[in-house]
C-alpha cells in the first residue's frame, strides 16, 4: 500500500454541501469545538450556540477568532433558515428548543458522530483516524502534531496543551473517533460504529486507523465484547491498522482481523515481536526518553509528557506517523514540544508546599494510570480527588472506579457529575466508596456531602495535605474543573471566604 503523504500542492475539496452552512448546538463542548474549527477552516459558514456559562470562556473566544458566529443561549431566534444542517453533540438531555426549531424550519438534524463519518468519507483527502472505546485523546493530539506539515488538518476531542482542537488542513485529516466526548446519561451515536446520516456518504474510508483501546466503557460499550466489536468494525474500513500490544483486547482483535482477508496490521509495543518496537522509556523528571525501532532503523525521541501511559500513547501515534510515511527525525522534532492534552496531569500551582495537579481521567483505567503517574511527581502523599462522570457510567463502573484509587494515600469523592436535574436511582457513589475503602482502608476515603453544614472539598483536602504532598484532581465535571484555583486560594488564605465562580 502506498502511504506516502499527499503533496502540499494537493488541496482537499470543500466540505460536503450539506455542511457548507451548519449550525452547531452547544458548539463549545468537547468534540463539537474541533469540528467547528475544522469546518470554519475549510471555508464553511459556521454558526453555533453555547450556554450562558460559556459566554466568556477561552473556547468561545477561540471559536469566534476562527470565524464561527457564536450566540449565547439556546433561543430559537438564533437559528435561521439559511442554515444547511443542524449538528448536535448527542449529549443533549431532554427537549431542546434549537432542535425543535430545526424541525419547524425543516432543516436536517445530524448527530456529531454521523457528521464525522461524512467528513472522513469525503473524497480527495488522506484520512488518518484514532478510535477506541476510551483513552484516545493523547494519541490523537500527538498524531496531529506528528503529521503537522502545514497541509494537515485535524478534528480532536481534546486540544493539545497550547494548541487547537480543530484545524482546516488542505490535504490530510486526523480525526479522533472516540465516542467519549462529554457526560452522557444515555448511549449516544458513535462515529466509529458507522451510524447512517441522511443525504451524506457514510462509508468511512481512512487510509490508516490507530486503535487505542477495546474494552468496556459504559454507556457507549457496556462490556468488552461491545468494545471489541466496535473496534473491529472501524478497523475493517481501513487499509492499515495500528494496534498497541499493551491493550488486553488486541490479541483477540488481531485474531479476528486475520481470520479472513482484511487490512494490513502493524503492532507497536515494548515486546520484541512488535513491528514498531519501543525500547524501554526512561523518565528523567520532566520528559520520557525512548527509542523506536521500525524496519531496521531506529530513532530517539524526547517526549515532555507526564505519565508512562501517556508516553506510550504518543508512541502509538509516532508509529502511525511512520506507517503513513513520515520521516522519523522530522516527527521527533515536531513532538519535542508536545506536552500532552489540556488538563492531562497538568500542574495548576502550589501553596504551602502542596502541589495541585489536574487530570481529565474518568474511565477506571485512566484513573488508575493517572494515580500511578502522580507518584512520579511527589515524594509525599498522593491525595486523589475524584468526581465520577454520570450516573449511567458510574453505576456500571463503580467497583472499578473505587479500586482504581488504590495507588493513592487518601481519596476524596465528590458527588457524581450529571446534567440530569432529577435522578430516581440509588447513588452509585456508595459502591465507589465501598471499593475505594477496601483498596485504601476505610479511614483513607472521604466523601464531600452537599449538606451546607458539612465541610467542603477545600476544607477536607487542607486538613489532609501536608508540605510535599500532591493533590490530584480527577474528572471532567464542573466541580473538579473549578476546584483547582479555589483550593489554591484556600490553601493560601485558609480563613478567607472562597470566591464564587460563575
Amino acid at each position: 500500500m502506498d502511504t506516502t503523504p499527499l503533496p502540499a500542492t494537493v488541496a482537499a475539496p470543500a466540505v460536503p454541501e450539506l455542511l457548507s452552512a451548519p449550525h452547531l448546538v452547544d458548539v463549545a463542548v468537547p468534540g463539537m469545538e474541533g469540528l467547528a474549527l475544522w469546518l470554519a477552516g475549510r471555508g464553511a459558514d459556521v454558526t453555533g450556540s453555547v450556554s450562558p456559562a460559556e459566554h466568556d470562556s477561552p473556547v468561545v473566544a477561540g471559536l469566534r477568532a476562527a470565524g464561527v458566529r457564536v450566540e449565547v443561549g439556546f433561543a430559537t431566534e438564533h437559528m435561521h433558515a439559511d442554515r444547511t444542517v443542524v449538528v448536535w453533540s448527542g449529549a443533549v438531555v431532554g427537549a431542546h428548543p434549537e432542535l425543535d426549531r430545526a424541525r419547524v424550519l425543516r432543516l436536517p438534524v445530524l448527530g456529531r458522530a454521523p457528521t464525522l463519518a461524512a467528513v472522513t468519507a469525503h473524497p480527495g483527502q488522506q484520512v488518518v483516524t484514532v478510535g477506541g472505546s476510551h483513552s484516545t485523546s493523547t494519541a490523537a493530539a500527538a498524531l496531529a502534531a506528528a503529521l503537522d506539515d502545514g497541509t494537515t488538518g485535524w478534528i480532536l476531542n481534546t486540544a493539545a496543551q497550547g494548541g487547537s482542537a480543530g484545524h482546516g488542513g488542505k490535504a490530510r485529516l486526523v480525526v479522533d473517533f472516540c465516542p467519549d466526548t462529554t457526560t452522557h446519561e444515555a448511549q449516544p451515536p458513535s462515529a466509529w460504529q458507522r451510524h447512517p446520516a441522511p443525504h451524506l456518504d457514510n462509508r468511512i474510508s481512512p487510509a490508516v486507523v490507530l486503535i487505542t483501546s477495546t474494552g468496556a466503557n459504559a454507556p457507549h460499550h457496556l462490556d468488552n465484547v461491545e468494545g471489541l466489536n466496535a473496534a473491529e468494525r472501524l478497523a475493517r474500513t481501513a487499509d492499515t491498522v495500528v494496534l498497541p500490544t499493551w491493550d488486553q483486547g488486541v490479541p483477540v482483535l488481531r485474531e479476528r482481523l486475520t481470520d479472513r482477508r482484511g487490512p494490513t496490521l502493524v503492532t507497536v509495543g515494548l515486546d520484541q515481536g512488535a513491528d514498531v518496537r519501543i525500547l524501554v522509556p526512561r523518565w528523567t523528571g520532566d520528559a520520557y526518553h525512548l527509542t523506536l525501532r521500525y524496519r531496521g532503523a531506529q530513532q530517539a525521541f524526547v517526549l515532555p509528557i507526564t505519565g508512562r501511559h501517556h508516553a506510550l500513547a504518543a508512541c502509538a501515534a509516532i508509529a502511525t506517523a511512520l506507517v503513513v510515511g513520515e520521516d522519523p527525525q522530522i516527527v521527533a522534532e515536531r513532538l519535542a514540544g508536545f506536552r500532552g492534552v489540556e488538563r492531562s496531569l497538568t500542574n495548576v500551582g502550589a501553596q504551602r508546599g502542596i502541589t495541585v495537579v489536574t487530570s481529565r481521567a474518568r474511565h477506571p483505567h485512566e484513573v488508575a494510570d493517572d494515580v500511578t503517574a502522580g507518584r512520579l511527581l511527589t515524594e509525599g502523599s498522593v491525595i486523589a480527588v475524584l468526581e465520577p462522570d454520570g450516573f449511567a457510567r458510574t453505576s456500571a463502573h463503580a467497583a472499578e472506579l473505587g479500586a482504581a484509587l488504590r495507588g493513592a494515600d487518601h481519596a476524596i469523592l465528590l458527588p457524581v457529575s450529571t446534567p440530569l436535574t432529577s435522578v430516581h436511582a440509588a447513588d452509585p457513589l456508595d459502591t465507589v466508596e465501598h471499593h475505594a475503602g477496601a483498596a485504601l482502608g476505610a479511614d483513607a476515603v472521604h466523601r464531600v456531602r452537599s449538606d451546607p453544614c458539612e465541610p467542603g472539598a477545600e476544607q477536607q483536602i487542607a486538613a489532609l495535605a501536608a508540605p510535599g504532598d500532591l493533590v490530584l484532581l480527577l474528572g471532567t465535571g464542573q466541580a473538579v474543573t473549578r476546584l483547582g484555583p479555589r483550593l489554591l486560594f484556600h490553601l493560601g488564605a485558609a480563613h478567607s471566604p472562597i470566591p464564587r465562580q460563575q
